[in-house]
């Protein structure tokens, strides 16, 4: 039985580490760890992002003095580990930070074995190794954080997708961070959802995860995929909270 702190340490690794997909950028990410603050710069191709992550107590002079620095003028936005945040919160609503996305964060440690393998009978999943099935899954993700075929068909990168006969209809990827995996984009077209697809999706990232090494997977869940992936044994350890700059004042008359 893994002890609360090993499971967070297990949902904080993505945050703490840089992300193998930064060697397949145009510039690589920017990265740097100043104890429970992780500033990270993610450029091009595809979303450029800028976030400065707060894993633990923190006063917000520290936080926005250092991320000012790192950011050097560009815009960014604060992530905060809900639980052990609350008074950075607190000073970020003073200031007029405004809360755009809250996710609960899960963990599956360890990687259950053997894996539950029951696939919906018309329904195939494939890594996507091929320039077709690289552009099938963005096709469907509308996800441009994986840059390149390339990108995809790196060891420490997979990307799933689910067919019904020979039409695209769900899609999940995952990244390694050495033991640690982290599924992200799971997603099932609407006219196929409730079929069991995003289940078979998260299964198949999991199972490909774990054969690359890892033995332990986090993600954080959107309000639908919650419930789904309590059922699969995963363990709610916190929430993360993703709070956008102020809005510049409405300038007079």
């Amino acid at each position: 039985m893994n002890s609360f702190a090993q499971l967070r340490a297990v949902v904080q690794t993505p945050l703490r580490l840089p992300s193998p997909l930064s060697r397949h950028r145009l510039a690589p990410d920017r990265h740097a760890v100043h104890g429970d603050l992780i500033l990270t710069a993610v450029s091009g191709p595809g979303p450029q992002c800028n976030t400065a992550a707060v894993l633990g107590p923190e006063p917000i002079e520290r936080v926005l003095a250092l991320a000012d620095s790192f950011f050097a003028g560009a815009e960014y936005s604060i992530l905060v580990e809900a639980d052990t945040t609350p008074q950075l919160e607190e000073a970020l609503r003073a200031r007029r930070w405004r809360l755009d996305e809250e996710e609960p964060a899960l963990v599956l440690s360890p990687i259950p074995q053997p894996l539950p393998t029951a696939t919906p009978a018309d329904l195939t999943i494939h890594l996507v190794t091929t320039a077709a099935q690289f552009a099938q899954y963005l096709e469907l993700s509308q996800n441009l954080w994986v840059p390149s075929l390339a990108a995809a068909r790196d060891p420490a990168v997979g990307l799933l997708i689910g067919l019904v006969a020979t039409q695209p209809v769900a899609v999940a990827r995952f990244t390694c961070f050495g033991a640690v995996g982290e599924v992200l984009g799971v997603e099932t077209q609407p006219a196929h959802r409730r079929r069991g697809f995003g289940m078979a999706l998260t299964w198949a990232a999991i199972a490909e995860a774990a054969r690359r090494g890892c033995t332990a997977v986090t993600l954080n869940a959107s309000a639908s995929g919650y419930p789904l992936y309590r059922r699969m044994g995963f363990v709610p350890v916190g929430t993360y909270r993703t709070y956008a700059p102020p809005e510049p004042p409405t300038p007079p008359g």
